[in-house]
């Protein structure tokens, strides 16, 4: 499983004026909205967020968990850094669990404490091939791409969306390979004729 940490501007008013106020003041990503992509033989492209409600309808956010297995890398993506590729078959299965547990031990959205930041942060946390790999600042793995975020170059986004394009691909062939492979070892043999084949050992 390769992992994905993710930014998009937020998409209400008031996230929107919190990301002006805090572009100006720090000049980094904090305000924007962060969620997790894995790339994953079975799941080329999954999206994994804190669901952000929908401001058009009145909608508040919650702590409703959103995961979606996405055909395209999202062209409202502002930030992509890879994490880690992860070795562990199961790693998929258990960031679900712990997203979905995490959820239920946090069912009320709350801007400070309980956010998409949070939620994202958590889930890097409960992974143990990253906790030593995975660079921090302060402790905090979102405070290090934040204070990075100062000095970004111009062109990082368009490389960063190839390179999830690239690996989304790669795992969409190995699903593709995998079940082509299925596919062949399902193929019954055809069945010697016996006689034939003591004729031909006289």
């Amino acid at each position: 499983m390769h992992l994905f940490l993710v930014w998009r501007e937020m998409e209400d008013q008031l996230s929107s004026i919190g990301h002006s106020i805090e572009t100006f003041l720090w000049g980094d990503s904090r305000a924007r909205h962060t969620f997790l992509i894995a790339c994953t033989d079975e799941h080329p492209l999954l999206l994994m967020e804190i669901d952000l409600g929908d401001h058009a309808k009145g909608v508040r956010k919650s702590m409703k968990l959103n995961i979606v297995d996405l055909e395209e890398v999202p062209e409202s993506i502002s930030k992509i850094e890879l994490i880690g590729e992860i070795k562990s078959p199961t790693a998929l299965d258990h960031l679900i669990r712990t997203a979905e547990t995490y959820i239920k031990e946090h069912p009320n959205y709350h801007v400070v404490l309980n956010n998409c930041r949070t939620f994202v942060e958590y889930l890097i946390d409960q992974i143990p091939e990253l906790r030593d790999s995975v660079p921090r600042k302060n402790g905090s793995v979102l405070e290090y791409y934040h204070s990075r975020a100062k000095h970004e170059n111009p062109g990082a986004i368009v490389k960063s969306k190839k390179m999830i394009r690239d690996i989304r691909d790669l795992h969409r062939h190995n699903k593709q390979y995998k079940y082509a492979s299925q596919l062949v070892l399902q193929v019954e043999l055809p069945k010697l004729d016996d006689n034939h084949n003591n004729e031909a050992r006289f």
